[in-house]
């Protein structure tokens, strides 16, 4: 089963009314009742009485565009009962970030997909908190100005991904922007101890969970931009989104010059391999819920291929780790924020 359950892009800012405007928006639903909870203007519609629900609306009329309204169905009395109110804030993010609203969707790959290996065990994965993600991989110039010098190999190249980082190295990053931006920094660093405060709301590396909601942004292909046609160095539709061996095997090139996917996030698929917060482990056999991985292992995970990579190794499922330690020339990262405190 293949789906994904977003939010609107908003955050909500409670304030409180008096009782006349109570009375007079719960008086628009009376005799009102849909059959499931979803966002419906009653303006349009008149949908029959069918059992006991709670309906949000978003942009309610009577309120104003920036409000929405919780309604509680109340059968007793056959009206709807103003459950709580609260004023829209658009919600904006950082410069370079996107939001990546909450939601569902399925880990994994199917049996029968191309390339596919035996650790992609499908599984539903939900996601409770908004966050924000970088619309690229962390350029040369980015490291540059936060670290004060460039690890890269290929360096020279501003607007190419940074590359020679290991894990270690990312969270230092992480922490650092955080400190220049006077946001809490999500990670306790003593030596090759590394704890993440997840109260933070300073710069974090994402988990493997939210790499992977974010590389799909909706889609259940192998790639997001469709499926995967071969799985060595020579597959069209991954040349539409991502640099790998089949278009470039000598070196990451600049970021943003392939198509972005659905929520405007660029090579998610190739360049370079992105550090995730996790320690690798075989999925969970059942649901999971914000899952973080286990409290130790061996290697880190990191997602999405890389300028070296062979297109099986691109996919959207594909997973790979490495020891922490590790300094690669196609080794990057992509960090995420909270999106809400």
């Amino acid at each position: 089963m293949g789906h994904i359950t977003k939010r609107t892009r908003r955050t909500r800012r409670t304030r409180r009314f008096n009782h006349s405007t109570i009375s007079s928006v719960a008086a628009i639903f009376c005799s009102v009742a849909p059959a499931s909870a979803v966002p419906i203007d009653l303006t349009q519609a008149t949908p029959s009485v069918s059992g006991v629900t709670t309906l949000h609306i978003d942009g309610i009329s009577t309120l104003g565009a920036s409000y929405w309204a919780d309604f509680k169905w109340n059968e007793k009395a056959n009206t709807f009962d103003v459950a709580a109110y609260g004023e829209e804030e658009e919600t904006i993010p950082p410069e370079g970030f996107v939001l990546i609203e909450s939601g569902a969707f399925i880990m994994g790959s199917p049996v029968d997909e191309l390339g596919r290996a035996d650790d992609e065990t499908e599984h539903e994965v939900t996601l409770t908190r908004d966050f924000y993600l970088a619309e690229t991989e962390v350029t040369q110039g980015e490291w540059l100005a936060v670290m004060g010098s460039n690890p890269s190999e290929f360096s020279g190249c501003d607007d190419c991904p940074v590359e020679m980082v290991s894990w270690y190295d990312a969270v230092e990053f992480c922490n650092a922007r955080s400190a220049l931006e006077t946001l809490s920094p999500a990670y306790d660093i003593d030596g090759e101890s590394v704890s993440w405060d997840p109260t933070a709301n300073g710069y974090r590396l994402p988990t493997e969970a939210e790499a992977e909601y974010a590389c799909r942004a909706g889609s259940t292909t192998a790639y997001y931009n469709g499926p995967n046609l071969h799985t060595k160095c020579n597959d069209p539709n991954l040349d539409e989104i991502g640099w790998y061996c089949g278009n470039n095997d000598v070196r990451p090139e600049e970021v943003a010059q392939k198509l972005p996917n659905a929520w405007g996030l660029y090579d998610m698929s190739g360049n370079v391999h992105e550090w995730c917060w996790d320690w690798k482990e075989d999925y969970p056999s059942g649901p999971a819920t914000d899952p973080t991985g286990p409290e130790s292992g061996a290697n880190r995970a990191r997602r999405s291929g890389s300028w070296a990579s062979n297109a099986q190794a691109c996919r959207s499922a594909e997973r790979s780790s490495r020891d922490p330690e590790s300094r690669v020339n196609n080794h990057g990262l992509r960090p995420a924020r909270w999106a809400t405190p």
